[in-house]
């Protein structure tokens, strides 16, 4: 019994061991997030608003990984990205548009695997001119 969950156990940390790091940013500049936008988006009315999602994977040389972008539970983009080394960068970006608000979620997939989500609001402000 102790031996199974051992077993349980070194599954479950391998999965998250794969992602290193990720976040929710509003750009990316030398390979990097310039800033972390939480779990909060916020555009301007009659503005298309840029996102990304950035993803440090390791131990994944050779695979790919796919970055599945949801809109209150409807798929609105699957991005795949070749996986070139044991330590590999990357990140996907969604424009969206004033009409989508309320909740999104990103989520990491290896095959039938999922890695990781990340959950979002994203809102509209009013434009102050």
């Amino acid at each position: 019994m102790r031996w199974l969950l051992i077993l349980l156990l070194g599954v479950a940390l391998g999965t998250q061991a794969d992602v290193l790091r990720s976040q929710l940013t509003s750009e990316i500049q030398n390979r990097e997030p310039v800033d972390d936008l939480q779990d909060e988006v916020v555009g301007r009315t009659g503005e298309i608003t840029r996102v990304w999602f950035f993803t440090h994977i390791e131990n994944r040389m050779n695979q790919q990984i796919v970055h599945k972008w949801f809109h209150q539970g409807t798929l609105m983009a699957e991005v795949t990205f070749d996986i070139g080394s044991n330590s590999w960068r990357t990140w996907s970006s969604k424009d969206l548009l004033p009409k989508w608000q309320g909740g999104w979620q990103v989520q990491v997939w290896a095959g039938d695997q999922i890695l990781q989500t990340k959950d979002f609001q994203f809102t509209v402000a009013m434009n102050n001119y």
